[in-house]
């Protein structure tokens, strides 16, 4: 998956700060101490699509291909547990795993579900939360957090609050009284298709950067720097990488790409950000940087594998700057084996050639054609 290294680079700051600054009133974690009586529903449901942090379930960058949420109502918001409520089973649904199945690979959770005395349990899930101090401290750290829900035995179920910290984590005592429990059941469940079998197969990223990234980024060497303390440092340039051999070739799986639109970027907010310093072009070239998403897989026939030990031999292109709809990722194989140098090909556009450590060449018209057909 490609990703926008200034955008994580900004995004991993001002999360950061957010957590450096305090936990009262970070979403999610309330620092009051009136949770609501949590609402009675049908029947647990650890698939409902406002579980969890959507974020990690739903990773950006990865279409849906099948979401399976799209059918499950909304959960309830969690609360505290009604007073006349007698559970006979807990259920705890741990996200952010993965399933693979005829389909894929889906984003998935886990389900246990819990038996036994229930009485410490509700104890310590009826502690009210902490309310925060002025100035509170509080750990830069993230917390995971299962869901949680209790089934009574009429098949009424209901969303539990985790009773918190002043500073938003949940409190160990609840998560030790569940531990008491003992498992009866865990299994899988799934929640969106992610990297359907196709791409899952032909070992297929479901999102890469486009050629253009491989002319900004793979023709540039790398800088150490030498000199003793106090003295001006020297740069000591790192040689570009060599141009791989594609000799004795005899095959190559090929992953075809749709290139995503990308939005106009604002470069007003990253100017503004203290010990941060970019210039408009360098801005702007890495913002607009595009991205595929995997549209399907195919392999090169014998004719057209034999053509690939001679693409990084090929001419180089003229200036082009022709607009980019599809790409092809090739991954050359020698023997059976799959090499780790593949090959980018832009099917329409420039329709220019890309192999590392090389500059932008013209693909042979048969191996195009192959690719385009």
């Amino acid at each position: 998956m490609a990703h926008n290294p200034v955008r994580f680079a900004l995004a991993g700051a001002a999360t950061l700060a957010l957590l450096l600054s305090g936990c009262a009133g970070l979403p999610g974690y309330p620092a009051a101490t009136d949770t609501p009586v949590a609402q009675l529903v049908a029947g647990v449901d650890c698939q409902a699509p406002n579980l969890g942090n959507d974020w990690m379930v739903y990773p950006e960058g990865v279409p849906a291909q099948t979401d399976l949420t799209a059918t499950h109502p909304d959960a309830p918001e969690p609360g505290m547990v009604p007073a006349d409520f007698e559970p006979v089973a807990a259920f705890r649904c741990t996200l952010f795993g993965s399933l693979d199945n005829d389909q894929g690979r889906w984003s998935a959770v886990t389900v246990e579900t819990l038996e036994g005395d229930f009485g410490p349990l509700l104890s310590a899930l009826a502690e009210p939360n902490d309310q925060a101090g002025l100035n509170q401290a509080c750990t830069a750290d993230m917390e995971l957090v299962p869901e949680l829900w209790l089934e009574n035995a009429a098949g009424d179920a209901m969303r539990a609050a985790w009773p918190r910290t002043a500073c938003g984590k949940t409190k160990p005592a609840a998560h030790a009284a569940l531990d008491t429990l003992h498992g009866t059941d865990t299994t899988k469940l799934p929640l969106v298709l992610q990297v359907p079998l196709e791409a899952l197969d032909a070992g297929c990223a479901m999102s890469t950067g486009t050629p253009e990234q491989s002319l900004l980024f793979g023709t540039t060497g790398l800088q150490t720097y030498s000199g003793e303390v106090g003295e001006d440092l020297q740069p000591i340039p790192v040689p570009p990488a060599e141009i791989p051999s594609y000799d004795g070739i005899d095959g190559a799986s090929v992953c075809v790409y749709t290139v995503d639109p990308v939005p106009d970027p604002d470069l007003s907010e990253l100017k503004d950000i203290e010990g941060m310093e970019f210039n408009d072009e360098m801005l702007g070239s890495v913002l607009t940087l595009g991205s595929g998403t995997f549209e399907r897989a195919t392999t090169l026939p014998a004719d057209a594998a034999a053509l690939l030990p001679a693409a990084a031999s090929a001419l180089q292109v003229p200036a082009c700057t022709a607009d980019l709809t599809r790409f092809a990722v090739l991954w050359p194989e020698r023997a059976g084996t799959r090499l780790d140098t593949p090959i980018q090909v832009e099917l329409d556009g420039c329709q220019r050639l890309f192999v590392p450590a090389s500059e932008a060449r013209v693909p042979a018209p048969a191996l195009l054609a192959a690719l385009i057909g």
